[in-house]
This record gives structure tokens, C-alpha cells and sequence, in this order.
């Protein structure tokens, strides 16, 4: 019998990819399982009907905190909790997308001789990937980076769902009134920084474009309210939303700009700032912006006017990104990563 264990988690960004495969590793695997933490991949993975093997996991917490003397001894309990499952699951190989969830099982996968390839999504890689790399056979990466440190890179492209390419702009319930149509994202938590703009420039936006405004989990305000203008927490298909959308208002995470970018879709990116982040946004987006495939916008800059402006510049150009879009062959990654696996 043909297993893979998949792990990965800490964020959601760590588990879809994974979701993402699954149709094509049922091609090659008799069994996929999944091992991770209590997080949100528990979930993900549980909604998903995959076997779930749950380890202790470690987080690195980057203030000063009496938490992170504990990470030792976690990761030390993690990694033989991962064996013990591994031993009895004899899987093929181990894919890991990251994140402090993957850790453990990736240094047990190895020291068990095991094979293990990981991806990294974003333009440098993160910590737990930078930690494991070594161990690992292959190690797959979205964009087109090399580094001589890690001579088991290699760029296959990004993993992408194949929903993404069947949106219908008909099932988006906003007007058709000529006016161009705009989608604004912070992902699946909301952005505080976008929502409050949009909020601040509602009647000037929608004096110009529909919006359909994507505000995160338990973010919408009911007292802005236009004809043009629809706020959602989150959509269960968001591909209608791409089909739908003339441009884009998002955040950088690789997801997101992986998947506008395979479908040459116009944006305008506002990286998560390295107050809140390591800046892999910040990397992801000033990548792209040399391409010529967006504009970024950072988020100190970030008003209604800086907004209004760099909307109207991008859909007045729209095709110049569309075209610089069309350029990008290297980002389609799926069938590549399939075949370090299998």
C-alpha cells in the first residue's frame, strides 16, 4: 500500500495547498494521511475526510516570552509522537507545507529514512522550512528563487486549486450598471487597515465601481451600506469572485498571489507590514510588482486619496498587467509537485 502522510499547519495557508492536491495524490497513494496539530488544520483536514493524526507541536513566539523555553521539550515529545505514528503508517514519502506544525514531523520523517519533500510559498523561506530544509529530499518553491545553501531546491510553481479556473461572474448578486467591478480581500481573517479605507471611501468607491468587499470572519459592519456595494465575510467560492472581478484589492500571501496571477487578474496588493509579519508579503509583492503584474501599496501609505488614485491608474492600465500576466509561464506548479512526489 502506497501512503503519504501530509503535514503542515499553524495557518490555513499551510493546509489548502494540501486540499488542493488531493485529487491528483488519490491518482498515485492508496492512503493519505494527515499529521498536525489542534490548530486550524485540524479542522480543515477534518472537513476533508482525511485519517488525522494529532502530535504535540511547538510555536516559536517572537516576543520575550517564558512560553518559548518550553519549545525544547515540546519539540523533543512532537518528534516522538510523530515516529510512533510513522513506524506504524510506513508511508512513501512526507509532504510538508510548512509552518511550526510541520517540524516535528519532518526530523522524525528523516530520521527514520523516510522520504520528504516540502514546498515553500512564499519568496524566502520560512522558519520552519529554513529548520527542515535540510532534511529534506526535494524542496519545491512558488517562485522562481535559487539558493546555493540548499542544493535540493528547485522551482516547480505554486500549487493551485483547479476550482480557480471555473468561476461564474453571474453568481456575484451586484449590479450591471457599466461601471467596472472591484474585489477587496484581506483573506480568510480580514485586514483591519483595508477594511477601515474602504469604509472611509465607500460613497467615492461606489460612485466609480461595484465592490464586493470580502471583511473576514465576524468583520462586517451592517451600517455601510450602497447599492453597489456588498460585504461578505468570506465566500465558500471565491473562483465566482475572480471571474467577477475587473481588479483586485488584496493582501500579498502567496496563495492570493498565486492564483491572481494565473488568472492575469489586475492588483493592487497591500503587504502585511513587518510589524506584523517577517515580511514574506512585503517580498511576495515587490516581486511582483518588478514583473509588472501589480502595484503595491503599502499600508503606511495607504488613504483614501493614495486608493481612489491607484485604482484609477491600474484600471486605466489594466491591460498592460493583463499582458504582463500572460508572461508569467512559471507559476502553475501542481503537476511538478505531483511528480517529486509520487
Amino acid at each position: 500500500m502506497r501512503t503519504i502522510v501530509l503535514t503542515g499547519g499553524g495557518t490555513a495557508g499551510h493546509v489548502l495547498p494540501h486540499i488542493a492536491l488531493l485529487p491528483y495524490l488519490k491518482k498515485h497513494f492508496d492512503r493519505i494521511v494527515y499529521i498536525g496539530g489542534a490548530g486550524v488544520e485540524k479542522d480543515i483536514v477534518k472537513q476533508n475526510e482525511l485519517p488525522y493524526f494529532e502530535i504535540t507541536t511547538v510555536k516559536l513566539r517572537r516576543t520575550l516570552t517564558l512560553k518559548n523555553l518550553l519549545i525544547p521539550f515540546k519539540l523533543v515529545k512532537g518528534i516522538r509522537e510523530a515516529k510512533k505514528i510513522l513506524r506504524e503508517l510506513k508511508p512513501t514519502v512526507v509532504f510538508s507545507k510548512g509552518g511550526f506544525v510541520a517540524l516535528p514531523v519532518v526530523f522524525a520523517a528523516s530520521s527514520l529514512g523516510i522520504k520528504v519533500v516540502a514546498h515553500e510559498s512564499d519568496m524566502s523561506l520560512g522558519l520552519a522550512n529554513r529548520l527542515t530544509a535540510k532534511k529534506c529530499d526535494t524542496l519545491c518553491t512558488t517562485f522562481p528563487i535559487k539558493q546555493k545553501k540548499y542544493p535540493q531546491m528547485v522551482h516547480t510553481g505554486a500549487i493551485l486549486r483547479k476550482s480557480i479556473y471555473t468561476g461564474n461572474a453571474e453568481m456575484i448578486n451586484l449590479p450591471k450598471n457599466g461601471k467596472p467591478n472591484l474585489l477587496i480581500t484581506g483573506g480568510s481573517l480580514g485586514a483591519a487597515a483595508i477594511n477601515n479605507i474602504v469604509w472611509s471611501a465607500l460613497n467615492s468607491l461606489c460612485d466609480k465601481w461595484n465592490v464586493l468587499h470580502l471583511t473576514g470572519k465576524g468583520k462586517n459592519n451592517p451600517k455601510y451600506k450602497h447599492p453597489n456595494y456588498l460585504q461578505v465575510e468570506y465566500l465558500e467560492n471565491p473562483q465566482n469572485a475572480f471571474a467577477w472581478a475587473d481588479v483586485v484589492l488584496a493582501r500579498s500571501g502567496s496563495g492570493t498571489v498565486s492564483e491572481l496571477l494565473a488568472l492575469k487578474k489586475p492588483a493592487i496588493y497591500v503587504p502585511l507590514p513587518r510589524t506584523e509579519s517577517r515580511g514574506d508579503q512585503i517580498q511576495n509583492a515587490g516581486f511582483l510588482e518588478k514583473l509588472g503584474v501589480c502595484e503595491v501599496l503599502p499600508q503606511e501609505k495607504l488613504s483614501v486619496d493614495s486608493l481612489m488614485k491607484t485604482l484609477k491608474d491600474v484600471y486605466e492600465n489594466r491591460f498592460k498587467y493583463i499582458n504582463n500576466c500572460a508572461k508569467q509561464t512559471w507559476i502553475e506548479g501542481t503537476d511538478k509537485v505531483i511528480d517529486y512526489l509520487k
